[in-house]
This record gives structure tokens, C-alpha cells and sequence, in this order.
């Protein structure tokens, strides 16, 4: 024992990790798990590692990069998984402090180390799509070391940074963590110290370890995309997206996983836990057979193996295991790589609306009405808003962005299929398919997140209404507004690199009325599993995370207008609310609809009327809801229209 402060703290020697909670009988169903997605682990990661270093045509920047993603991924995983698997089967699961200190430090080195040669992967892609006349100067082989080198270093800084704060903190007797190995935010949880310094410099650690590798991927693809968009030759465009959509499948997988874990305020620990199996052992299971599958050159190197006459004993042995294992997706993809001509696909078929020749004048008519409207109405939300100096208020700038938004999407959408109507070929050409598509999802995405901001700005105006101009300040607004665009970016550049990486073998007629996911993945002559699972866990991440911003924004509201004696302050707060809440019920009902939930559920007949609703209801109703229920907006459109009566 010894006095800290006045204090007695129990000198801990030793930690219990508590583990995943289950049942006895399951331990050993749990510990078999765990042990083949580990020797999974292993095969895959040491073969691709095997058939980089021995294979001289892929000795390149981009496979010393997927090399060293193999290595990592190795090395985090059994810095874990081996002690967890012991624990399952053991009663005392204990670990040494010095054990607990070592796996930490490891840990936190090895996944910062991925999150930056993640973000050298994308830079390097960038390179090599940009600028490929000087992509052998720029990725030189001294260069790619130092890539290497210096995200080992932020790695190794970011853990010794983590290791200091978190076993600077003092135990007192408590020592069992709940969870499968050591972490900074269960250690935290049992520390009786003030973990208020602690939580801060990790979360600070962990933003700045995601923020800069996060732009750099999404900036890079950002050039990208531009690039391939401009590209005249089609199997260009394939080749060039095919070699980004591992990357971005993987990318997608790791930070998608963390931002739950370590982004997000405590929630349960098992989900956490759950979470933390994702990408401890199914993040390092899935990279190597992603790349395996979606990777021309890795494929050729390993059906070179596979098919090598002079093996040896124990070569056979292990290429039996692997081909067994990996026989019903590698050998058939393999298969049909070598064997299937994809045509090449130019241009594609909107088929629009199945209906008679006659009512297409009809629905061309109602169509362009919609239109007209929309437009109207949301040019005269900006000018009104715009023009009137009483709306200069944060909750106006985000409803002049909002009508924005709505004005972009619609007309994404709405003058090609005006003119399909009225056209025999219904064409769109590859090229504008993709950017079609790209805005779309652009705008769609940034609305869901504006959204979010506009629930959190009223928030902000009835719950803390002394601090409205400083939490909401004009820098804070345009900051949040900049945010919805990053995010609406980054989900677009990964669904349209994704969807048009995937190859088209003649069908070239789209069951749709513009270019979305669900259609063009149908037509597709690859397994599109991949792209339907990214599709589902994207739309479910933007959905989840943007309402549950709102639930506890009105939560909170609803809390506080409660509590007004007035009937009349009551009726005030929920008016300036009511508004919002009509439009987040139009727009994340017919969303969630469309895009979180399996493919095979509905219909395309079904798909088609719920776009109608978010591609041109919503936008045009949204100025009208607000116009109507709003009493600033109403009393500023009088203004105007009796202005131009007097001028008259």
C-alpha cells in the first residue's frame, strides 16, 4: 500500500478481463469462433504477404502498401485474440498489469499505424490515376519507405501518448475490466481517479488520427473521380475504379467500426464489444479476401500458385487447405475473370415509368408542374431569405441551405427524365450515369445531415436560449453547414466508386427512372453482395447517426417546453419546431425505405414511386411547409408582395 494525496489506493497488480457476457455453454461455441476466424486471419494475411514478396510483378507501391496492411493486420489481431481465446476457456481471466500495458501499447500502435498507411494507400491511388507519367518519381521506392516509416512513427507516438495517460491514473482495489482485452475507455471506467483529462486527450488523439487521414482519402478521391470522369475510354474508367474499390471497401470497414467505438458516447459495452470484434478479427479476416476477390493481379499471382505443377509435400498440403476454403467465391470469381467478355458498356436505358404511350404526355405534364413549383418555390425561400434582414438567424441560413439542397437534387433528376418522356431511346450516357449519380447522392446525404444541424440549432434556441448567439455563432453555422457537405462527399465518393467498378455484361437497360444503386447493381453480371452490404451499412450509418441527433435534440425539447408554465410559450416553442418535423418525417421515411433494407424486399414499381417522393414531392413541399407555418417567413413574403403593389 501506498498514500497518494491523503488517499489509500490498492497497489493493482493484475486485471480480470471480464470478456464477452454469454452463457457457460456457449464459451466453447464462442472460443470456436474466435479460433477459426483467427486461423482465417492468419492463412489470408500470411498468403497475400507470401505471393507479394514472391510474386516480381506485383512489386509495386501499391502491393508494399497491401503488404504492409497484411503485416498490421496480423499483428493487431494476435496482440489480442490468442489471450482473449485462453480467457474463454479459463476461469480466472486475469491478466498482469504489465500484460495489460504491453497489449495497450501494441494495439494502439498497430491500428493508428493502419488509419495512416490507409490514408498513403489512397495518395498513392491518387498518384498513380492523376498523374501517372511521373507516378514512378513521385511513388519512388525510398518514398514509400518513408510513407511506411512515418505511419509507424504516428503510431508509435499516438500509443505512448495513450499508454501515459491511461496508466498514470490510479485503481483503487477494483481491477476487473469489462471487456475481452485492454482498452483506455473500460480501464477508465474503473479508475477512481478524475478521468476527465483522460477521456479529453483521447478523444483529441483519436479526431486527430481520423480527421487528417480522412481528408487525405477523401480528398484523393476527390481527384479521382474527377479524373476518371473525364477519361473517354471506358475500360479506363473500369480499370481505374476497380483498383480504388478495395480500398475504399476496407477503409469503410475500419473507420466505420472505430468512430463507433471510440467517436461515440458511452452506450452498452456489449455492443461495444461487438463492435470491437468487427474490426479486431473480421476487419483483418475480410482485407486480404477482398483484395483477393476484387484484384486482378492478385488473382493471376494466386491461380499462378495454385496451379504450380512442381509443389512440394507440405506446398500441396497447404494449397489443398486453401483452395478448399477458398473454392465456392475465389475459384468461380477466378473462372470467370479469365473466361466472361464483358461488353463494354457506353451508354445505358432508362426505362422509366411502365405505362401506356399515352400517359407519358400525362406524367411529362405532371412531372414538369412538380418541377415548376419546386423551382418557384425554393428560389423564392432563398431571395425572401436572402433579401429580409430579420431572417438573418442561424435557423434561416440552414433553411436557405436546405432550399439549396432541394433546388440541386431535383434538378439532378428531374429535366433528364422530363426529357425521356417525351423521347423513343431514353439514353444516358456512362459518363453522366456516374455523375448523375455522384450528385445525388451528394446532395441527398448533405440534406440528411442538414437536417440533423437544424434539430440541434433548435435545440440550442429553446433549451439554452442565453447562449443561442454563442453556440450558434455565424463561424459555428457555416462550420456545421461545411460538415454536412464533407459527409454527403465522402458517402458519395465510396458509393460511386463502389457502383461503377462493377462490371456490366451487355445489359444495359436500368428499371428506373434516373441512375441510383438498386438498378445498376440488377444489371450487373458480378456478385454484387459486396456493394449491397456497403449500400445497406452506409445508409444505415447516415440514418442512425443524423436521427439520433435529432430523437435527442426533440427529446431534450420536449423536456424543456414541458416545463413552461406559459400555454403560450409552449405553443411558440413547438410551432418554431413543427416545421422540421414535418419535413425529417417526409424525407427519412421515404429514404429509410428506399435504401435501409435488403434489395430483395421491394419492387422496382415500388422503388420508383418512393423516389418520385424524395426526388420531387419532398423539395417542392418543403418551401410550402415552411412558408406556411412559419409566421417570419409568411409575414416577409407579405412584405414583399405589398412592396411590389405600392411600386405598381
Amino acid at each position: 500500500m501506498w498514500d497518494k494525496g491523503g488517499d489509500n489506493y490498492s497497489e493493482v497488480t493484475d486485471f480480470i478481463l471480464v470478456g464477452i457476457r454469454v452463457h457457460p455453454e456457449f464459451h466453447s461455441l464462442l472460443f470456436l469462433l474466435f479460433l477459426i476466424v483467427y486461423g482465417m486471419v492468419l492463412l489470408g494475411n500470411l498468403s497475400m504477404i507470401g505471393i507479394i514478396v514472391t510474386d516480381p510483378r506485383l512489386n509495386t507501391p501499391m502491393y508494399f502498401f497491401l503488404g504492409n496492411l497484411s503485416i498490421i493486420d496480423l499483428s493487431y489481431c494476435t496482440v489480442i485474440v490468442p489471450k482473449a481465446m485462453v480467457n474463454i476457456l479459463s476461469q480466472k481471466k486475469t491478466i498482469s498489469f504489465a500484460g495489460c500495458v504491453a497489449q495497450l501499447f501494441l494495439y494502439a500502435l498497430f491500428m493508428v499505424t493502419e488509419a495512416f498507411v490507409l490514408a498513403a494507400m489512397a495518395y498513392d491511388r491518387f498518384i498513380a490515376i492523376c498523374n501517372p507519367l511521373l507516378y514512378t518519381v513521385r511513388m519512388s521506392r525510398s518514398f514509400c519507405i518513408q510513407l511506411v516509416a512515418g505511419s509507424y512513427f504516428c503510431g508509435w507516438v499516438s500509443s505512448i501518448l495513450q499508454i501515459s495517460v491511461t496508466f498514470s491514473m490510479s485503481f483503487c482495489a477494483s481491477r476487473v475490466i469489462d471487456h475481452f482485452y485492454c482498452d483506455s475507455n473500460p480501464i477508465e471506467k474503473i479508475s477512481c481517479s478524475n478521468v476527465f483529462m483522460n477521456k479529453m486527450v483521447s478523444l483529441s488523439l483519436a479526431v486527430i488520427i481520423i480527421l487528417p487521414t480522412i481528408v487525405v482519402i477523401v480528398v484523393s478521391y476527390m481527384y479521382i473521380i474527377t479524373t476518371v470522369l473525364k477519361s473517354h475510354s471506358n475500360e479506363g474508367r473500369k480499370k481505374a475504379f476497380s483498383t480504388c474499390s478495395s480500398h475504399l471497401w476496407v477503409v469503410s470497414l475500419l473507420y466505420g467500426t472505430v468512430s463507433f467505438v471510440y467517436l461515440t458516447p458511452p452506450s452498452n459495452p456489449e455492443l461495444r464489444k461487438v463492435a470491437s470484434i468487427c474490426y479486431i478479427l473480421f476487419t483483418p479476416m475480410l482485407n486480404p479476401l477482398i483484395y483477393s476477390l476484387r484484384n486482378k493481379d492478385v488473382k493471376k499471382a494466386m491461380k499462378k500458385v495454385l496451379w504450380k505443377r512442381n509443389f512440394t509435400k507440405t506446398n500441396i498440403l497447404v494449397t489443398h487447405f486453401f483452395y478448399h476454403l477458398f473454392s465456392s467465391t475465389y475459384i468461380s470469381a477466378m473462372k470467370n475473370e479469365l473466361n466472361m467478355n464483358y461488353s463494354e458498356v457506353t451508354e445505358f436505358i432508362l426505362i422509366g415509368f411502365r405505362t401506356p404511350p399515352e400517359q407519358q404526355i400525362l406524367l411529362f405534364l405532371v412531372f414538369l408542374l412538380i418541377y415548376v413549383i419546386t423551382l418557384m418555390g425554393n428560389i423564392s425561400m432563398i431571395i425572401v431569405i436572402k433579401s429580409n434582414s430579420r431572417l438573418q438567424m442561424p435557423m434561416y441560413f440552414f433553411l436557405r441551405n436546405l432550399s439549396y439542397l432541394d433546388l440541386c437534387y431535383s434538378t439532378v433528376i428531374a429535366p433528364k427524365t422530363l426529357a425521356n418522356f417525351l423521347s423513343n431511346e431514353k439514353k444516358i450516357s456512362y459518363n453522366g450515369c456516374a455523375a448523375q449519380f455522384f450528385f445525388f447522392a451528394l446532395f441527398v446525404t448533405t440534406e440528411g445531415f442538414l437536417l440533423a444541424v437544424m434539430a440541434f440549432d433548435r435545440f440550442s434556441a429553446i433549451c439554452s436560449p442565453l447562449l443561442y448567439p454563442v453556440h450558434m455563432s455565424q463561424k459555428v453555422c457555416v462550420q456545421l453547414v461545411t460538415g454536412s457537405y464533407i459527409c454527403g462527399s465522402i458517402n458519395s465518393i465510396v458509393q460511386t466508386g463502389l457502383t461503377f467498378s462493377l462490371h456490366f455484361c451487355g445489359e444495359n437497360r436500368l428499371d428506373h427512372f434516373f441512375c441510383d444503386v438498386p438498378a445498376l447493381i440488377k444489371i450487373s453480371c458480378v456478385d454484387p453482395f459486396v456493394n449491397e452490404i456497403v449500400l445497406f451499412i452506409l445508409s444505415a450509418l447516415i440514418i442512425i447517426t443524423t436521427t439520433t441527433v435529432i430523437l435527442v435534440s426533440y427529446a431534450y425539447i420536449l423536456c424543456t417546453v414541458l416545463k413552461i408554465p406559459s400555454t403560450h410559450g409552449r405553443w411558440k416553442a413547438f410551432s418554431t419546431c413543427g416545421s422540421h418535423i414535418a419535413v425529417v418525417s417526409l424525407f427519412y421515411g421515404t429514404v429509410f425505405f428506399m435504401y435501409a433494407q435488403p434489395g430483395a424486399i421491394s419492387s422496382p414499381e415500388q422503388n420508383k414511386t418512393v423516389a418520385v417522393l424524395y426526388t420531387l414531392i419532398i423539395p417542392m413541399l418543403n418551401p410550402l411547409i415552411y412558408s406556411l407555418r412559419n409566421r417570419d417567413v409568411k409575414d416577409a413574403v407579405k412584405r414583399i408582395l405589398c412592396r411590389k403593389r405600392f411600386s405598381h
